[in-house]
């Protein structure tokens, strides 16, 4: 098994040397080893970071190296062996702090209360745990939530506040259960158990200046602790106060502009509406609903040539279908699609889409009316095999 490690280590060593390439995979992969082999991590951490090219290797690199390393240390006993464990876990927090988004925050705060704590400075240590629960609840796993505060109930059983210290341990197994790990309740409870005991058996008594000097302690973290989380709490509501107030500016703003959108569109179509029925009275046509079409100078056109009973001639159909294609550009095309229609036929159907009554297209095309009539009915059994009516083929019009 051991050669095989060091195979791997020696594989590494070999890949960045010959690629001068510090990829996060390269760190990735060392992860597992440093649960399952924290020495061998350690060596070919410490390979890395001699390699020439490290210096310029990228900050989030070095920063997770850095973790790592401390995170193998830890596991391998040796945290109290170097003196490195202090640089390595402040270039990670500097990093991290800034970059709370890659998710290693509270994993970083961990590994230095870890540091202080063995480097018998348990109210520095408290105060990385504290950060490690408040600073990054995003990230925060319930495995590390169940170490953090099994870390904390040892410091407290060290200064004999054993109260605070089952307090702890008690959150540690509840994270573990969360975790389904077993182990870690098995330990947790056995825990329990000790320091149950340890507090039976204690003679000191409550008022010795140790114990005094301690709780003091304590509650002075506790109250700086409480006051961090109400200044964390402070500045989301803040974010999330200005975050709703922009949201509520921005859909106001949208609100308002569709408002007068509407109020314009409205307005417009009013216009057109009192435009529309004002040429319809001139014309004589009492229904309305039917017209899809006008045009001012050709309905005045229109009107003269009825009032002196002459038909339309050929540059006044010029000007007709100039108009209509601006408003139907594609009403020719699709009346031919489905049927080779005569002229004469054609501007009937012409005028049935400008709305025109048959009785005006009589004089207009110099027919009669009836003849209007049965050429609109015959278009219809053209197309439609024989089926309906001359107003069907007035409505077959209209949808073109």
């Amino acid at each position: 098994m051991k050669r095989l490690l060091y195979c791997y280590i020696l594989l590494l060593g070999l890949t960045i040397a010959c690629t001068n390439s510090y990829q996060m995979d390269t760190l990735y992969q060392l992860e597992e080893l440093v649960e399952t082999s924290p020495d061998s991590a350690i060596s070919a951490l410490k390979n890395l970071a001699n390699q020439t090219g490290y210096t310029k290797a990228p900050d989030a690199f070095k920063a997770y190296h850095s973790l790592l390393t401390v995170k193998a240390m830890d596991k391998g006993k040796l945290l109290q062996e170097s003196s490195q464990t202090d640089s390595l876990i402040s270039l990670a927090i500097d990093y991290y702090e800034e970059h709370p988004e890659e998710g290693f925050l509270a994993e970083t705060y961990y590994y230095a209360g870890r540091v202080m704590s063995e480097n018998h400075n348990g109210e520095r240590a408290l105060m990385m745990f504290n950060k490690a629960l408040m600073k990054d609840t995003t990230h925060i796993t319930a495995y590390l939530k169940s170490r953090i505060y099994a870390q904390m109930g040892l410091i407290y059983l060290h200064n004999e506040l054993f109260s605070e210290a089952l307090q702890m341990e008690d959150l540690a197994r509840f994270y573990c259960q969360q975790d389904s790990d077993t182990l870690g309740m098995r330990l947790c409870a056995e825990t329990i158990v000790d320091i149950s005991r340890m507090e039976m058996e204690n003679d000191t008594s409550a008022n010795s200046d140790k114990k005094k000097l301690a709780i003091v302690r304590v509650l002075r973290l506790n109250e700086q602790v409480r006051s961090d989380m109400l200044k964390n709490r402070n500045t989301q509501l803040m974010t999330e106060n200005d975050k709703r107030n922009r949201i509520i500016i921005i859909v106001g703003i949208f609100a308002a502009i569709l408002i007068a959108i509407a109020i314009v569109l409205v307005i417009r179509i009013r216009r057109q509406a009192i435009e529309r029925k004002k040429l319809y009275e001139e014309m004589g046509t009492l229904n309305a609903a039917k017209r899809q079409f006008y045009d001012k100078d050709l309905d005045q056109l229109l009107l003269t040539h009825d009032k002196e009973g002459a038909m339309l001639r050929a540059k006044d159909w010029m000007l007709i279908e100039e108009r209509l294609g601006e408003t139907f550009p594609n009403f020719r095309e699709k009346l031919y699609a489905s049927y080779n229609f005569s002229e004469q036929e054609y501007r009937i159907c012409v005028l049935i889409k400008m709305g025109i009554p048959p009785s005006m297209m009589s004089t207009l095309l110099a027919t009669s009316k009836s003849n209007i009539t049965q050429s609109r009915q015959r278009m219809q059994q053209k197309v439609f095999n024989g089926r309906g009516t001359a107003k069907d083929w007035d409505r077959f019009i209209l949808s073109l």
